[in-house]
């Protein structure tokens, strides 16, 4: 059975921020990259100009599917309603653990929905515009996704 998952079709160009996985297999950087694994051009300083030439002839792809197979980004989609809701409340409470001010924390917080795609985007603008979030808000996601057990503070007896 043929897998439906759209894909990202080549005449629209490709998106820099968006994951690509190899489609046909090459050799770059002194290394044989295999068909479904992440080309992580960025991390590895591989030229714009040339990962453009890759995509344009078809040997990388976006993928929706392998992204999500192989948890790429920032996974919100796979969030159900209460576990997005979840996740504003705890970035919101680290938030204020490191504001001064109740004016910074209601200034800078991250707003609610309902609505589950509305939420995804509050997160992702909030995500963007407060980068030192990084350092936190993986270990949360995959918490709540179920990837990483929550951390239990030992007791003494």
């Amino acid at each position: 059975m043929k897998d439906k998952t759209p894909i990202h079709p080549t005449y629209l160009g490709w998106q820099l921020d968006w994951p690509v996985f190899i489609k046909i297999p090459f050799n770059s950087g002194n290394r044989n990259w295999t068909k479904g694994e992440e080309y992580k051009w960025a991390e590895l300083g591989f030229d714009q100009a040339a990962v453009a030439r890759l995509y344009a002839t078809n040997f990388i792809h976006h993928n929706p599917a392998l992204e999500a197979q192989n948890k790429v980004g920032d996974r919100l989609h796979e969030m159900s309603a209460s576990q997005l809701h979840s996740l504003v409340i705890q970035l919101n409470a680290e938030l204020k653990s490191r504001t001064v001010s109740q004016k910074d924390f209601d200034k800078n917080r991250c707003r609610q929905s309902k609505i589950e795609a509305k939420q995804r985007g509050l997160i992702r603008r909030w995500l963007y515009s407060n980068q030192w979030s990084e350092e936190f808000y993986y270990d949360l996601r995959d918490r709540i996704l179920g990837d990483k057990p929550a951390e239990v503070e030992p007791t003494t007896e």
